[in-house]
């Protein structure tokens, strides 16, 4: 194809899914910065050089370039401006994101259907988000004592599409929002142990965290001060604590282990249930099980055995299966699904690792104290020693 034409919105998005400035991807095409600008607003139209050059620094074919590929409708993270965040990458995972969705769409895969359920109670009232968490783990095929195995997969099969970031947004490990009507979760990726971390258990808290805003604040704004950025935060948290550990079988099992909440009490829950032991001093003071007295005590034990970072009890890392899966059914037969969606869609095949691919090494050296127990077995009086028989208290939720 010859003479120029309009590239501006392909253009667009993946400079800024691969995190480059406008000048930076002017200086790499070899093309004037004013041009650059005017090329991305649609101001004038690409000839064929400028094209082949901007396909070169962008990873992509010029055909990809040359196609009708405007911008999808894009919602809004719902942090504020994630403040301790780098601009530019907020707008990189986002644009990445709608790549993402974007080049699924093309390709024709099979999404897996929606079944996110919408919250209609009060957001500000506990009650309300326990209940209505307990239907959306219902909508997940989860009955009501049962451990989430895999926190990841469990939002694919509601229909999210989830994907890895290279790291943490500031003290972020994750993102939400919708893309062409796609719920998008983002959650970083653990990659080797001496650089960067995710415990399993921040992983999964942070997927079901992400999976809150979708479900809570679906037709609600990104909030706009720091007081309504507190307020939404809180309501995800409540509902990740809720969809991960419900109540009535959270406190059943703390029962089973005599009733009391100790470290050691903490460390079998977290062994079943794969939430961190921070997060269920959290989540039991919510329930009023235990005093904020209680809660702090705990919190300078933890301090002082340096729990702070590496807790025990290892949770393993997670990984999404849907994107993998969808381009070999669609690609298999050529022998490299990366390849064969590269080709069939003109973009490049490291677009496609960085969606599917995560890298999960085994972390049990880099956490201290880490003891591997049998994550996913709800406590059982089969497991119980004698000394901690007959122990167990009555504690009701508050």
């Amino acid at each position: 194809m010859s003479g120029s034409q309009p590239v501006g919105g392909a253009v667009r998005r993946l400079r800024a899914a691969l995190g480059l400035s406008q000048s930076e991807l002017a200086d790499r095409a070899g093309i004037a910065a004013g041009t650059m600008s005017m090329i991305e607003n649609d101001r004038i139209s690409a000839t064929a050089e400028a094209i082949e050059a901007l396909s070169t620094v962008l990873d992509c074919s010029p055909d990809y370039l040359r196609r009708d590929n405007g911008d999808l409708l894009a919602g809004r993270p719902w942090l504020r401006a994630y403040a301790d965040a780098p601009s530019r990458t907020v707008e990189s995972v986002v644009a990445d994101s709608s790549t993402a969705i974007d080049a699924a769409q093309r390709l024709d895969l099979r999404f897996v259907p929606d079944v996110l359920p919408i919250f209609s109670g009060d957001p500000n009232n506990d009650a309300d988000i326990e209940e209505f968490t307990a239907q959306v783990r219902v909508a997940a095929g989860l009955g009501e004592d049962d451990v989430v195995k895999n926190m990841v997969r469990t939002a694919e099969r509601l229909g999210c599409v989830v994907l890895p970031m290279e790291s943490e947004l500031g003290r972020h490990l994750g993102m939400s929002n919708r893309v062409d009507g796609t719920a998008v979760i983002r959650v970083a990726r653990s990659n080797d142990g001496s650089t960067h971390y995710v415990p399993g258990d921040r992983q999964r808290f942070t997927v079901a965290h992400e999976l809150g805003h979708l479900v809570m604040h679906f037709e609600q704004r990104p909030p706009d001060s720091a007081v309504e950025a507190a307020r939404i935060e809180k309501q995800a948290h409540r509902f990740a604590a809720a969809f991960l550990a419900p109540a009535d079988p959270l406190i059943d099992d703390l029962n089973r282990i005599g009733g009391r909440v100790t470290l050691s009490a903490l460390a079998q829950l977290k062994e079943a249930w794969g939430v961190a032991i921070k997060a269920l001093v959290v989540r039991f003071q919510h329930l009023g099980v235990i005093e904020q007295d209680h809660a702090r005590s705990l919190y300078k034990q933890i301090s002082a055995r340096r729990w702070n970072k590496s807790e025990p009890v290892h949770v393993p890392n997670e990984e999404s299966v849907w994107l993998a899966k969808a381009l070999k059914k669609r690609f298999g037969s050529e022998g490299d699904p990366f390849a064969g969606a590269s080709v069939a869609l003109g973009l490049g095949r490291s677009y496609f690792e960085r969606w599917a691919m995560w890298a999960v090494e085994n972390q049990a050296d880099a956490v201290a104290e880490v003891v591997q127990l049998g994550f996913g077995k709800r406590i059982d009086n089969q497991s119980l020693n004698e000394e901690s028989r007959g122990q167990v208290l009555r504690m009701p939720v508050r």
